[in-house]
C-alpha cells in the first residue's frame, strides 16, 4: 500500500518536471519561408524561370546570409492569382483569379462563339478587361453588366432554357413555310388588324418568335389561310398507328386543312370508321348506344380516342369468344 503511494507520488513529480523542462521536445512550427530552389521544384521550372519570377517581384523575399528565401504566404497568394504556372503536385492555379474573372477562352465557350468573335465583342462593346501576368482577363461583374444589357448572345444555361421556349414557338420564315407562302405575306398577315389578335410573340436571343399556340389559334379562327398540305405536321410524323397516320396524311394533302384531322387525343368520325372498318353511321350508332362519347368543339365533332380504342378492344374480344 505504502509502495503504491510512493510510486504515484514519483510519477506525479516526474510528469511535472517533464512539463516544465526547457529540454522537452517541441513540435516543429509551420514553415513560413522556402528557398528559390524549392520553389522551382514545386513548379517544375528551371533556374532561369525561377530567377525570372524572383526578378518580377511576384512574391516577398528575404536575404539571409547571402541566400534568398521566399515568403510562402506571398507565393501562395501569387499562385492563386495566375494560371500560367502549375504545381507538379498540388491544387490547380488561379483559384482566386477564377473567382472574380474569366479568361477570353472561357467566355467564348460560354457564349458558343469563336475566340475571334469574343475579342470583337470585347472591343465593340467596350467591355472592361484587365491584364494579369501578361494574360487578359474579364472581370465577372463587367461581363454580367454587359450580358443583361443585350439579348443576342446567350450563355450555355440560357441557351438550354431557350431550347424549351423555341420548341413552343416558330419564326416568321417557319410560318411562311407552314402556310406555303412568302415571308412578305406573313408580315402582311401579322400586320393585318383582322388577324393581329390571334398572335402572341416572345423574343428569344434577340429574335421575335410566334407561339405555336397562337399560330394554331390563327389557323382555327379564320378560313383564308391553311397549312400547306405538303407539310407533314409533327403529330402525323409521331403517330404510331401507321394506318391512321397514312389516312391523315392523305386527307391533309387533299384538303390542305389541318383541323380536318384529329390529333393524339381525339378522332374524327371518318378516322374512327376507318379504324373500325365500318361506316360513319355505324360510328354514330355505337355512340348513341353509349359505348363512347361524342364531343362537339364548335362545328367540329370529335371522339375521345382512348374511349374509342377501349370499345374496339372490347368488341374484338367479344367477337373472338
Amino acid at each position: 500500500m505504502i509502495s503504491e503511494q510512493i510510486d504515484a507520488e514519483f510519477h506525479e513529480v516526474a510528469n511535472e518536471i517533464a512539463k516544465n523542462s526547457p529540454y522537452q521536445r517541441k513540435e516543429s512550427e509551420e514553415r513560413t519561408m522556402m528557398t528559390v530552389h524549392e520553389m522551382g521544384d514545386l513548379l517544375g521550372i528551371k533556374k532561369t524561370d525561377r530567377y525570372w519570377l524572383l526578378h518580377k517581384g511576384f512574391f516577398k523575399t528575404k536575404v539571409v546570409l547571402g541566400k534568398t528565401w521566399i515568403d510562402i504566404a506571398s507565393f501562395e497568394k501569387w499562385y492563386a492569382n495566375q494560371v500560367k504556372y502549375k504545381k507538379i503536385n498540388g491544387e490547380e492555379p488561379g483559384k482566386e483569379l477564377k473567382a472574380w474573372s474569366y479568361s477570353p477562352q472561357e467566355l467564348a465557350q460560354e457564349l458558343g462563339v469563336t475566340d475571334s468573335v469574343l475579342y470583337d465583342i470585347l472591343k465593340r462593346e467596350n467591355i472592361e478587361t484587365v491584364t494579369v501576368d501578361y494574360w487578359k482577363r474579364i472581370p465577372k461583374d463587367s461581363f454580367d453588366k454587359w450580358y443583361v444589357s443585350q439579348h443576342r448572345y446567350r450563355t450555355r444555361a440560357d441557351r438550354e432554357k431557350d431550347l424549351a421556349a423555341e420548341a413552343a414557338t416558330i419564326t416568321m420564315p417557319e410560318m411562311a413555310r407552314l402556310l406555303g407562302t412568302t415571308r412578305s405575306t406573313v408580315y402582311s398577315i401579322l400586320d393585318n388588324p383582322n388577324y393581329k389578335e390571334f398572335f402572341d410573340f416572345v423574343v428569344i436571343a434577340d429574335k421575335k418568335r410566334i407561339t405555336k399556340e397562337s399560330f394554331q389559334r390563327f389557323l382555327d379562327g379564320q378560313d383564308r389561310y391553311h397549312l400547306d398540305a405538303r407539310i407533314e405536321y409533327s403529330e402525323v410524323a409521331a403517330e404510331e398507328n401507321m394506318a391512321l397516320a397514312d389516312f391523315r396524311r392523305k386527307k391533309l394533302f387533299k384538303s390542305g386543312v389541318r383541323r380536318g384531322n384529329g390529333n393524339k387525343n381525339y378522332l374524327t368520325r371518318a378516322e374512327a370508321a376507318m379504324l373500325a372498318k365500318v361506316s360513319k353511321p355505324t360510328i354514330d350508332y355505337w355512340a348513341n348506344k353509349g359505348h363512347y362519347t361524342i364531343v362537339k368543339i364548335g362545328e367540329l365533332v370529335r371522339i375521345p380516342r382512348a374511349e374509342f380504342e377501349d370499345w374496339l378492344n372490347y368488341r374484338e374480344n367479344i367477337e373472338e369468344k
